[in-house]
């Protein structure tokens, strides 16, 4: 019996520790000023099908100009369009870019197919993830460099 309730107050107290933690993280961050006039690397797209790493994140970047326009490096290929945003929400207008031949193992297409169906956004530990519609999952970039 004592051993019992040993295991209980121990069970409670680690309970209660565990919950009284701070692990120091940001909260969730919607502000479009968080978000515009900086350069973004994707890393990846998390969906419940699947998950893709970008193999190389410098090859595929993100710049939200003030001006509503969106600079975008698709790999080889640079372009960008139209997009709109407020509060935790985002999305892109149809997006342009130029035609060179990249390496066979570039995921541009991906990448861009992907920007075409965000919705929202939000940063969280200096990451911004980016919501695709339908819950069609995430996209998640990092600051660039």
């Amino acid at each position: 019996m004592f051993r019992l309730l040993f295991l209980f107050i121990i069970a409670v107290m680690t309970a209660a520790c565990a919950a009284g933690v701070t692990s120091g993280a940001k909260s969730r961050d919607n502000d479009p000023q968080a978000v515009v006039g900086k350069t973004w690397q994707w890393e990846m797209t998390i969906t419940a099908e699947a998950k893709i790493s970008a193999a190389v994140p410098e090859r595929y970047t993100l710049l939200l100009g003030d001006d509503g326009r969106a600079q975008v490096r698709f790999d080889c290929n640079r372009g960008g369009g139209s997009y709109t945003i407020s509060a935790g929400r985002l999305s892109f207008g149809p997006m342009m870019a130029t035609r060179m031949a990249c390496p066979s193992d570039s995921q541009d297409f991906l990448f861009m197919r992907d920007l075409s169906r965000v919705v929202s956004f939000y940063i969280e530990n200096d990451r911004l993830y980016l919501g695709l519609e339908k819950d069609g999952g995430a996209m998640r970039l990092k600051p660039s460099i």
